[in-house]
């Protein structure tokens, strides 16, 4: 009997979209999950990107959000329905887990999770990866920029008058923050990325229709894939069949037997 082996999931790395733009985008074969080749050599198989979104955009069933992070503009596509997706505007700031793909030589993410964010969350991504964007990049907010300081941004300093009380605790969280790294207090944003449980830490409405089936994947696979069949019976979504074959399409999943697949 074949030995059941453990899914070992791909830390979500913090990067930037000018990374993703120089980078060589490397092939695998089904079985391997590809990846992206940054210019200084790192392996990227899943990313964690925040920005601005520009434009919203929808072609039949698929949605293409315009997204700038300040080092450059790369689309997110979404390829089924989602509330989430469909109720962002242009000048939204959000967090997107997902990964790379590449179709008619053009890159895209493929997002597993997109959330809406304050804005206060980019000067700190900003100081977080300083070394790569320049200590002295900027990043776009809206139709403005935020000019990343090298020092402690006083975050507290800009809350004004008419500010809610609850816009006034995240932005003493995101001080503390920048002054201690290690405060668990912002773990759950700022660290979506390090436990192999990260999808818990998440809002079940936050998870895309992919991510969802990519869970129910791992949930009843007893190591030797799992049936198409036992999937759409099981699943909550609407046109999982459809939905299975795109992500046989794009590398998600694949077939290691006739009419079962399995999570790359």
């Amino acid at each position: 009997m074949e030995e059941t082996k453990k899914y070992d999931r791909q830390v979500a790395i913090k990067t930037t979209v000018q990374q993703l733009l120089l980078g060589k985008y490397m092939q695998e074969n089904e079985q391997t999950p590809n990846y992206l080749l940054t210019k200084s050599n790192e392996k990227i198989y899943r990313l964690n990107v925040m920005g601005i979104v520009l434009s919203n955009e929808k072609q039949g069933a698929i949605t293409n959000l315009l997204f700038d992070d300040g080092t450059g503009k790369i689309t997110l596509r979404v390829f089924e329905e989602n509330k989430v997706v469909n109720s962002l505007n242009v000048g939204d700031v959000i967090l997107s887990i997902g990964k790379l793909r590449i179709y008619n030589q053009e890159k895209y993410i493929a997002p597993e999770i997109i959330k809406k964010i304050d804005h206060l969350w980019l000067k700190l991504r900003a100081l977080e990866l300083k070394e790569l964007i320049g200590e002295k990049d900027t990043f776009v907010e809206e139709e403005k920029e935020i000019i990343v300081e090298e020092s402690k941004v006083k975050v507290v300093e800009e809350v004004k008058e008419n500010q809610s009380e609850e816009k006034v605790h995240s932005e003493i969280i995101v001080e503390k923050e920048v002054n201690k790294v290690s405060e668990k207090k912002v773990e759950k944003v700022e660290n979506v990325d390090v436990e192999d449980d990260e999808i818990v830490d998440v809002e079940e409405n936050v998870l895309l229709p992919v991510q969802k089936i990519i869970n129910l994947i791992k949930e009843l696979d007893p190591g030797e894939g799992v049936m198409i069949e036992e999937l759409i019976s099981k699943s909550m979504l609407n046109d999982t069949e459809k939905l299975i074959e795109k992500m046989l399409e794009a590398g998600d999943i694949y077939q290691n037997l006739p009419g079962k697949v399995k999570v790359l």
